[in-house]
């Protein structure tokens, strides 16, 4: 990947967007423009102005991409060696084409010119006779405008385009895909966290490819591009937009990739477009109507007809992501060194709010007691769960969800809430095992095992072993003597003698299937325990 330097190839013409090119000024003044040598590849170059000059070296005073007009004093009595050098100076200062008049100066072209066109891929075009080099001029003027209007109104057109788009059940996809169709190039969403939010036209990268792009855009601030360019079909430009809130807080970013460098009107294109996805993302975490129609479809129409689908329809509008996409949800605590007030007082709230809307990518987000819940699709990605520990939360994250499951994964997330101040860290439902044993965790498990096995920790260590060996034995063993004499090679006697003596010394009756259960899930935290 290249640095982000301004890039400098010409574009491809494309419907719409197309520059001016040298043969469409030759088609409007066929009688006065002649084509001796072609230029090089198939498509015109772009010609963005007419210039005149009869200086030997006028490269100083040229920007490229100009038609040179001259009446060849430069070139009178040279030889072909010095009219070559003449050519190979105007095209390495990007002239697009060399235009010769063949009076009054010379009868016929220069000894050497056209080989010397031929060989640096330089269009000479003969000015005929009579032909004032400022009747060019104002010939390509006039195309000219006529191009800017034409351009200008497609630009309208495509601005239209786009805030259809945008009014329409999923806006940033749709605004993607026209904005892709109007450049003629690829486009990818993604949000904060860096996950591909949406995207159109066939990305030719990925989000691990995309990364060092990004970081460089979130390094800035203000409005910014970065560019840079890569090795894969249709990447030979990639364009990085930072999309920010009216504080320059990073929300996401837009990045477009082409074959070749868009042209200025095509810029313009862009810049629209991410003032529309900047607007519709800080809609999404400042808030608009959303939450507030999903709570009473909620409340008031998921039993009527239709009703369902109103939820759904105002969920998908509350969430980012493409719309039947499960959700998930998550709960989140205040981690060790981080335990102020809370709630927030209330002028406090809004700030803490926007920011974990943004990180989530939703306007589901709501300040609780103990922290903070919030229903999202994103799948919390280890990037996005370091930066929520460097902010000072522990968070568990549920699992994937359609909205009839929601409830249960609360619950299974509130469940696994619990141990997060215990543990230290961050949880996923998926990486937990779900047991009573999995849920506790190895710090409330060695708590509960200490607390009800107390009284065996004051005997002598041999003593408290065969008595946790025999215990742990008899509850494998579903009580039965016979089987736990035989797997510790004692007699049976001696089995039901230790047994009723750990009964006495923790005060429990071992009858109840709740006391044996409680005992087998504490004896899995014991230190040593198999």
């Amino acid at each position: 990947m290249s640095g982000s330097a301004p890039l400098r190839e010409r574009s491809v013409a494309t419907e719409g967007w197309g520059e001016l090119t040298l043969d469409r000024l030759l088609a409007q003044m066929p009688a006065e423009l002649e084509l001796v040598t072609s230029w090089a590849g198939a498509a015109a170059p772009p010609l963005r102005w007419v210039a005149t000059s009869e200086l030997e070296d006028p490269t100083p005073f040229l920007l490229g991409g100009e038609l040179l007009l001259t009446a060849g004093v430069p070139l009178a009595g040279r030889s072909p060696a010095e009219v070559a050098a003449y050519v190979a100076r105007l095209a390495a200062a990007g002239v697009t084409a060399l235009g010769l008049g063949v009076s009054p100066v010379h009868d016929a072209l220069p000894a050497g010119l056209a080989p010397a066109c031929a060989q640096h891929g330089l269009p000479l075009v003969r000015v005929a006779e009579h032909t004032p080099f400022v009747a060019v001029t104002r010939r390509f003027a006039a195309v000219l405008e006529a191009e800017n209007d034409r351009v200008a109104r497609h630009l309208v057109q495509a601005n239209r385009r786009m805030l259809r788009a945008v009014l329409s059940g999923a806006p940033e996809s749709s605004l993607l895909e026209v904005l892709a169709a109007e450049v003629r190039a690829w486009a990818v969403l993604t949000g904060a966290d860096g996950r591909i939010s949406a995207s159109a036209g066939r990305p030719a990268l990925d989000e691990e490819q995309l990364r060092p792009l990004q970081e460089k855009i979130f390094a800035g601030s203000g409005p910014r591009v970065e560019v840079a360019s890569f090795a894969e079909p249709g990447a030979a430009v990639v364009v990085g937009h930072p999309l920010r809130s009216e504080r320059d807080v990073n929300l996401g970013t837009l990045v477009l990739g082409a074959p070749a460098a868009f042209t200025p009107a095509q810029h313009t294109a862009v810049s629209v477009a991410v003032g529309l996805l900047e607007v519709l993302l800080r809609q999404r975490t400042v808030g608009n109507l959303a939450p507030s129609r999903l709570a009473t479809a909620l409340l008031l129409g998921a039993g009527e007809p239709g009703g369902e689908r109103a939820v759904l329809r105002a969920l998908a509008q509350s969430v980012a992501g493409p719309e039947g996409e499960p959700v998930r949800v998550v709960q989140g605590v205040r981690g060790p060194g981080h335990d102020g007030p809370w709630p927030p007082r209330a002028p406090d709230e809004l700030p803490e709010l926007l920011q974990l809307r943004r990180l989530f990518d939703t306007r589901l987000v709501e300040l609780t007691a103990y922290g903070f819940v919030t229903v999202t699709r994103s799948p919390v990605p280890g990037r996005l769960l370091a930066d929520l520990e460097l902010r000072g939360w522990l968070v568990a994250v549920g699992r994937p969800a359609e909205l009839p499951g929601l409830r249960a994964g609360h619950e299974e997330v509130s469940a696994l809430r619990r141990r997060l101040r215990a543990g230290g860290r961050s949880l996923r439902a998926e990486d937990v095992p779900w047991s009573v044993a999995g849920l506790l965790g190895p710090e409330s498990g060695r708590l509960v095992a200490d607390r009800l096995l107390a009284p065996l920790e004051q005997l002598p260590e041999q003593r408290r072993e065969l008595l946790l060996g025999t215990l742990r034995c008899w509850l494998d063993a579903h009580g039965n003597w016979d089987a736990c004499s035989r797997r510790l090679g004692l007699h049976r006697n001696s089995v039901r003698r230790h047994v009723q003596q750990v009964a006495e010394l923790l005060g429990v009756d071992l009858d109840d299937a709740r006391v044996r259960a409680e005992l087998l899930i504490a004896l899995q935290f014991v230190p040593g325990a198999p």
